[in-house]
């Protein structure tokens, strides 16, 4: 379930307690309470389902982005590009650093540059490790 499922549920469980509520107050007979508790219940059960189906849809959505934007070569090339930028930026910073003339790098831009190389190479080399792995599945 998602988030999307858990926000649409609980708003339809927090209108049905509270209608349910003020039947008790309203309703006297014992069979009446009933029927409308149970026509409460349904009208929750349909706000899940509903809201069940509208994020399977979102999802659904989402995924066939993901696949539209593999199909562009620009879009493919993204992540690979980016990575080798911030490689070479490191590379730079590691080799020139203090070695060439007065070329510094500003101690401020060294963690920085540092984080962006250890994300994304877990994030490449693992989303790749994942996208394979999802696609010998697929393939089963």
């Amino acid at each position: 379930m998602s988030w999307l499922t858990d926000i649409f549920s609980s708003s339809a469980s927090a209108i049905v307690d509270s209608v349910g509520t003020a039947i008790d107050k309203l309703v006297t007979s014992d069979e009446e309470k009933l029927q409308l508790k149970n026509e409460l219940v349904k009208i929750q059960l349909e706000a899940t389902l509903k809201a069940n189906e509208q994020a399977n849809e979102a999802e659904a959505q989402i995924t066939e982005r993901w696949k539209s934007d593999n199909e562009n070569l620009l879009t493919r090339a993204v992540r690979p590009f980016s990575y080798a930028w911030v490689i070479g930026l490191f590379t730079a910073m590691v080799l020139f650093d203090g070695n060439v003339g007065n070329f510094k790098i500003n101690v401020a831009y060294m963690p920085i540059i540092e984080t962006l190389l250890v994300t994304m190479t877990v994030a490449y080399f693992g989303s790749r490790g994942f996208e394979k792995v999802s696609s010998l599945r697929g393939k089963k």
